[in-house]
């Protein structure tokens, strides 16, 4: 039987300007209508700033499409700049366009299969964690991703002391780091002083990653050692020694933080669902953690967990060119919010949209409405990768252990650079009574 995990509060039709933004500092969720849920294209206007939010997922997809007419937020960059420098995450045009290029080969054919031995290392080092009792998974799932990415970047697992100490300054900026500076938001000149919480422990993790790169003996076979061979197509030049920084620092944090936050989410949804773990347990318990065409429900489990908890909530782009839309006139500058988080419960588009309901992508449930890597030629190139890990994991957990909720504890999920829970998700851990 269909339940219905955690929905945050929205907030309250009227809420004065400045009260939405201090809500938006806190968590992007409570600065949210609840009408969004229903909604086409929303707007918001200030003394100092128009934004558009677009929660209709037809239109969500045309805009996602545009690249050029629609690239990633002038915000993203001003908030995420110290950290991830000139990334492929924040550029846009040419330096997106060449970089991308010489990243994704990593990411295509058999590249994630190659991987695979890396993910299964990691999760036995997660078992190793568990014990019978209560749970809280979040910090669980955020080492277990760490060790993931930290192996296939740079061939160590996290108990290597580099790597430890790596994943404790990340963890640090993560609790330094707000959302974004209001003089980022205004657009004020560079000469306004902001609010730089974070940059220390940026600069900080920029710097241990270069002395990994930097310590290279040229003959480790992992993410690291294609990027440093990756090429330009048209003038073979390859990244630079502060490109290669940058790069390795947005896959430490989109290849840990957003699959940390979705397996946190999953294994909860599975807690709730008694019915829908042991249908996952008993197909996990007939094959290898990596043999994922012998476990469709698991994957429809993935995905409906994405759904209703997509990593990153809100993708930030802004208009190239003034333009219209829906009829409403748009500027040059003005942002533009795609919101994954609504358009994946949206009213219109899906049926009993806060449900968790796996089934519902065997009996053939719209596609339209989901894109949790975003869409168009800015999806996440780890998008496989990604989900590779995510049924591996989860794959692990369901052949030993059984999950149930904690009563009266319900994790309530915030928004910040991804979705979390606002005080941890717990979850009672039993052990199964045939091991695997």
């Amino acid at each position: 039987m269909p339940v219905t995990p955690p929905i945050p509060a929205s907030r309250p039709e009227g809420m004065h300007r400045w009260a939405r933004w201090r809500a938006f500092r806190r968590d992007m969720f409570a600065s949210q209508p609840q009408r969004l849920y229903r909604a086409k294209m929303a707007q918001m206007t200030t003394p100092f700033y128009r934004s558009f939010t677009v929660p209709d997922p037809t239109l969500a997809r045309k805009i996602l499409e545009d690249a050029e007419g629609f690239p990633k937020s002038d915000v993203l960059a001003a908030t995420l700049g110290d950290l991830l420098g000139r990334s492929v995450f924040v550029t846009n045009g040419a330096e997106w366009a060449r970089a991308r290029a010489m990243i994704d080969p990593a990411f295509s054919g058999g590249r994630v299969r190659e991987m695979l031995p890396q993910m299964v290392g990691a999760g036995q080092r997660m078992l190793a964690e568990l014990h019978p009792g209560v749970i809280e998974v979040e910090a669980v799932t955020a080492r277990a991703t760490a060790d993931v990415i930290l192996r296939v970047l740079f061939s160590r697992p996290i108990d290597d002391a580099q790597a430890q100490e790596i994943f404790g300054v990340f963890q640090e900026y993560q609790r330094a780091q707000p959302l974004a500076s209001l003089a980022d938001l205004l657009r004020l000149p560079a000469w306004v002083p902001r609010r730089r919480r974070g940059r220390k422990e940026a600069y900080a993790l920029r710097a241990l990653v270069a002395d990994l790169i930097a310590q290279r003996q040229g003959d480790e076979v992992d993410l690291l050692a294609r990027l440093i061979d990756a090429r330009d197509g048209d003038d073979g030049t390859g990244f630079s020694e502060s490109e290669l920084v940058d790069q390795a620092v947005m896959f430490l944090l989109a290849g840990h933080e957003t699959s940390a936050s979705a397996l946190s989410w999953a294994l909860y949804c599975l807690a709730l669902s008694p019915e829908d773990q042991d249908r996952a347990a008993a197909e996990v318990a007939a094959c290898a953690p990596t043999e994922f065409k012998q476990m469709p429900f698991l994957r429809d489990v993935w995905r409906e967990v994405l759904r209703l908890y997509p990593p990153v909530p809100m993708l930030p782009r802004q208009a190239a060119q003034a333009t219209t839309l829906r009829e409403r006139a748009v500027s040059r500058g003005d942002p533009v919010i795609i919101s994954p988080w609504h358009s994946g419960r949206h009213e219109r588009e899906w049926d009993r949209p806060h449900e968790f309901d796996p089934s519902r992508w065997a009996q053939g449930a719209t596609t339209q409405g989901w894109f949790p890597f975003s869409a168009g030629p800015r999806i996440c190139p780890g998008a496989g990768f990604a989900t590779a890990e995510g049924i591996i994991l989860l794959a692990m957990i369901l052949r030993e252990w059984r999950l149930q909720v904690v009563p009266n504890d319900i994790p309530q999920p915030v928004a910040h650079l991804t979705v979390r829970s606002a005080a941890g998700i717990r979850i009672a851990f039993h052990r199964r009574a045939t091991q695997h």
